[in-house]
């Protein structure tokens, strides 16, 4: 089974007010006034968690294919005696033995899951930062410009859009700083 972000919002924030625009975190929207927004590094932890419990559960559900119907089982008790029964279940269950939760494996499986989410954040600010700034334009490699830079002030005033270009840049420059080096690693 494939979980996405909105299995894990129902587990982490139930009866949470939330919307969600699209597949992933950056689309979701907060509306909810008395649980707090769950990070992404939070819901990226707990679908590691529930793929990893969908796994194990794949014994009931193998189980259950092999059961017989309640009827059979009942007919096999009242034929046959509740020993014979439990004989033919055993087969069933030593055959598809009940799985639990190695706690390790876990943390191991949530790790793998931040290690993707910083990938992907780092690679999101490589390529932010590989964009051209809005107030310097985009020249060729005589210096001639391709896109004409922008007005920095319009009315005395900063322009909005060099403005968010200039957040937009710093938050990916924050993003980058504050990878890990294993990380930096692994997209190289």
């Amino acid at each position: 089974m494939e979980y996405t972000i909105i299995d894990a919002l129902i587990v982490l924030k139930p009866k949470a007010e939330w919307s969600l625009d699209g597949y992933d975190y950056s689309g979701l929207t907060w509306l909810d006034k008395n649980q707090t927004k769950p990070t992404e590094q939070e819901i990226e932890e707990k679908l590691a968690e529930l793929k990893y419990q969908g796994e194990i559960n794949v014994y009931q559900e193998k189980r259950k294919l092999e059961y017989p119907n309640w009827e059979d089982q009942l007919d096999k008790i009242y034929h046959s005696g509740i020993d014979a029964w439990k004989a033919d279940i055993k087969k069933i269950k030593d055959k598809y033995p009940k799985q639990t939760m190695d706690a390790t494996e876990l943390q191991k499986r949530k790790d793998a899951a931040i290690f993707n989410l910083q990938k992907r954040d780092y690679e999101k600010a490589v390529a932010r930062l590989a964009q051209y700034e809005l107030s310097a334009g985009l020249t060729d490699k005589d210096g001639k410009h391709i896109i004409m830079p922008i007005a920095v002030e319009i009315n005395g005033e900063r322009n909005p859009l060099v403005v968010q270009d200039e957040t937009e840049r710093a938050a990916a420059q924050e993003v980058i700083n504050n990878t890990p080096q294993a990380v930096i690693e692994s997209v190289s």
